[in-house]
């Protein structure tokens, strides 16, 4: 296959304690990007003046617009056969390109793993605890139950994402997920099984994963579009599949509300809904009452009080 040529697009607001980080990565390269569309997502700080200096590529929004919409404002811009996404806060190893640009050749888009690391560069190991996404045109069944791709570890053709839309500018978080099992319904997924990318949890990362507000957000945003894409390919799916769609959802997102819950902030409960929720599709029963019983109020107070 004849080199695509690959348009590299970061959305960054505020970003400037990381940015350069993210961009030097992409400018590392072994392989290199044609171009590099950073957009600059209304930020008051000098975001937009390190792209600059970094010789890349700057599209400035007047008002700040979200993830989604700064990344559809990048893929409007790109010019290349090719869109890869890098987000401001994370980095890519120097071969990430040359390892994933040949499973192009039959694929709409590609991803590849990841590790994360915490505020102090404490490598924490596989994202999504390893798991990964199955191969081929019905990788989306799996999507559905569990994400288990990372923003900055996909390339797809800019002609396969004309045909499905792109970002859904409408959800501040999940955008990704959504878009991925929208690109797996229409075509095929490769997968580089090689942790290609450092996923960086910082105080700017959106998702907010690991905090009562991460859970409050998938709780009220990811769910529901997750149950959107389940009504829509219902026909597809058994009715085993929605069993173990739903539930380990709820189970997954009931959870990390309960873990992440704060004395009295009511996330707890909220949590406990949806594990209930799950433990009524009779979905893994033990882990959902193990994960009620442990982060119950007066465990959590009790570890609250001493300091744990």
């Amino acid at each position: 296959m004849d080199r695509p040529t690959i348009s590299v697009v970061i959305p960054a607001h505020n970003a400037a304690a990381t940015l350069a980080r993210a961009i030097l990565s992409v400018q590392a390269q072994t392989e290199p990007a044609d171009e590099i569309v950073l957009v600059d997502d209304a930020s008051t700080d000098a975001t937009a003046a390190i792209g600059e200096n970094l010789g890349v590529r700057v599209v400035r929004l007047p008002a700040r617009q979200g993830a989604a919409a700064a990344r559809n404002a990048g893929i409007a811009a790109a010019t290349g056969a090719v869109i890869a996404f890098q987000d401001a806060d994370d980095e890519w190893l120097p071969d990430k390109l040359a390892q994933q640009r040949p499973l192009l050749a039959d694929a709409d888009f590609v991803a590849c793993g990841a590790k994360l690391f915490d505020e102090t560069g404490r490598n924490l190991g596989p994202l999504y605890d390893g798991e990964i996404p199955a191969e081929g045109a019905e990788s989306w069944r799996g999507l559905l139950v569990r994400n288990t791709i990372a923003t900055p570890c996909v390339l797809v053709w800019r002609r396969v994402l004309d045909a499905v839309g792109g970002f859904d500018p409408a959800l501040p978080v999940a955008e990704d997920q959504d878009l991925w099992l929208r690109l797996a319904r229409y075509g095929r997924l490769r997968y580089r099984d090689a942790p290609l990318v450092r996923v960086h949890r910082t105080a700017i990362s959106v998702s907010g994963v690991g905090t009562s507000l991460g859970a409050y957000q998938q709780m009220r945003i990811t769910l529901p579009m997750i149950e959107r894409h389940v009504a829509a390919n219902r026909a597809r799916l058994s009715d085993a599949e929605v069993r173990r769609i739903r539930g380990e959802r709820l189970l997954r997102i009931g959870g990390g509300a309960c873990w992440t819950a704060r004395w009295g902030d009511g996330a707890w409960v909220d949590g406990a809904r949806l594990i209930l929720a799950a433990l009524r599709l009779g979905y893994r029963p033990l882990e959902g009452v193990r994960v009620l019983l442990v982060t119950a109020p007066p465990l959590h107070w009790l570890r609250h009080r001493l300091g744990r």
